[in-house]
């Protein structure tokens, strides 16, 4: 979204309080900020790459598991073929360093924003918010024009005579944009199981171990402590760090969480990256001043603090004003997104709806149990949901109901394909939020391969996921089946524990493809 120097004026009169905002809004400002931030995302992305490749967990996620899940729209995006996911993380490492350096900045960030959009949307059950804001930093970040300082580009183009300044107001987009995630965070958190200490105090029990903090969270009260603290902290901490009296307590409250974060949840490079992206909210001119005071004048930056009537409010261009109104459009569009959750029926954090892009993070501690029934004409057959899933997609994959609707179509396809079309396939999807008593997320009566995803309402998925309990419910998997209804059409599990029943399918198993040929 650059803006040109050479261009008319605006034309028209404003309110003087509106007329003082637009001023502002417009006037020019050292463009180093983006700059730095630039680095910042490409060595961020640099390191996002490097965790898929290592350990060839590009492979576990991507290339071994027969069942990608997809969101409606986009089931056209498909894993690229052979070895291709490897050489997209490659691409991606490349695309990093160029972006970082400023070398053809505006393709490596696009690319970049795409490259991490692709993953997002070529395994549904990847997603989490920390991924998708790098995505839209980045896109930010290259169409603002962070390549106007301490680039490749302007000596790579011979452009020494590119404007070294930026729009105030693409620094505040920028500061919306990595404000979103504490907002809305925080706004998210206003529900009745956070504000009584769940999740919180299952994330705390389920953390006692973690290094330096485990003691802490074992302390008693740290669940209400953690959940009314991030509740303030998330609330507070954007005004807080924009506030020159209170920047310094903020400072050290970010240092503090995100380090907490780091060390208990394992969330890879995204505490950093918030440490490393506090600056956003300092004085536009930090900068330049800190570049400046580093002995930048030596290394010839000597216009890297102009005089401060030097970036006066320029007019705007035509692609200026195009700009400025996709920005805002934009930002529109950021700010309904998270709002989808409190309009749209049920619990978001019980049927998924609304969850994804609104950043809603730590509200919801499901753990789950998951199998399927598979009935013909003239047998059925309990399988657990490992017939179809990856063990890393058993984490995640049961918590939503669309993505437990998609491993049954895949069950019916496979059927299909052995000379069983006609297999209809229900789901045991147990499911206990928050502590409360485990109890199906589907209904377990519905052939799944016969619903279909609704846009607002499914009526395959039971709404109330039950009143929290005052105590935690703490009954162990494996006892799920003895707990809990399992339906007329599970019942007959309840002669089994799951361990067992794993046992005699993977007994079944082998016995099956002991009957297959060998090949030659």
């Amino acid at each position: 979204m650059p803006c040109s120097t050479n261009s008319e004026p605006v034309t028209g009169q404003s309110p003087p309080g509106q007329s003082a905002l637009k001023n502002s809004l417009m006037r020019s400002a050292d463009a180093s900020p983006l700059a730095v931030l630039r680095l910042i995302l490409g060595v961020t992305f640099w390191f996002w790459a490097s965790g898929f490749l290592q350990d060839d967990r590009w492979r576990i996620f991507f290339v071994q598991p027969i069942l990608l899940f997809k969101y409606d729209y986009f089931r056209w995006v498909q894993i690229w073929p052979g070895d291709g996911i490897w050489w997209h993380f490659q691409i991606v490492r490349v695309a990093a360093v160029c972006f970082a350096l400023g070398l053809l900045t505006r393709i490596s960030g696009v690319l970049l924003s795409a490259s991490m959009a692709y993953v997002l949307l070529v395994e549904r059950q990847l997603y989490n918010n920390h991924d998708y804001l790098l995505a839209c930093s980045v896109l930010i970040c290259a169409l603002l024009p962070s390549q106007r300082r301490f680039s490749i580009d302007r000596i790579l183009f011979h452009r020494s005579d590119w404007p070294t300044t930026m729009r105030h107001w693409h620094w505040w987009l920028v500061r919306f944009q990595l404000g979103l995630p504490y907002c809305f965070g925080g706004i998210a958190k206003l529900n009745a199981d956070w504000l009584a200490g769940q999740p919180a105090g299952l994330f705390c029990s389920a953390h006692v171990d973690a290094p330096v903090v485990g003691p802490l969270l074992a302390m008693p009260h740290a669940a209400t402590i953690m959940a009314w603290g991030g509740l303030m902290f998330d609330l507070f901490i954007v005004p807080a760090l924009l506030w020159k009296r209170t920047r310094p307590f903020a400072i050290v409250a970010a240092l503090g969480f995100h380090l907490t974060n780091a060390m208990v949840f394992h969330i890879g490079v995204f505490p950093w990256f918030m440490i490393a992206t506090l600056f956003v909210f300092f004085p536009i001119d930090f900068i330049p001043r800190l570049i400046t005071r580093l002995g930048g004048k030596k290394f010839g930056f000597e216009s890297i603090l102009p005089p401060n009537d030097a970036h006066p409010s320029l007019p705007a261009s035509t692609l200026h004003k195009l700009a400025a109104t996709a920005a805002v459009i934009y930002v529109v569009i950021q700010l309904l997104l998270p709002i989808r959750p409190w309009v749209m029926p049920g619990d978001a954090g019980w049927n998924e709806r609304g969850h994804r892009f609104s950043w809603r993070m730590m509200l919801r501690h499901k753990d789950c149990l998951l199998w399927f029934k598979l009935v013909t004409e003239k047998d059925f057959l309990f399988a657990p949901a490992t017939m179809v899933m990856t063990p890393s997609q058993v984490l995640r994959a049961p918590r939503d109901p669309e993505l437990i609707r998609q491993a049954a179509v895949k069950i019916k396809q496979l059927a299909t394909e052995i000379g069983q079309p006609d297999c209809q396939v229900h789901a045991l999807a147990l499911v206990s939020l928050n502590g409360r008593p485990a109890k199906p997320i589907v209904d377990p009566e519905v052939d799944l391969t016969g619903v279909t995803r609704g846009w607002w309402y499914d009526d395959w998925v039971p709404q109330d996921p039950g009143p929290l309990p005052q105590d935690p419910w703490q009954v162990p998997p494996d006892q799920w089946w003895q707990s809990v209804d399992l339906g007329t059409s599970f019942s007959a599990l309840k002669a089994y524990r799951p361990s067992q029943a794993q046992v005699l399918y993977d007994q079944l198993r082998q016995q099956e493809l002991a009957k297959q040929p060998t090949q030659p």
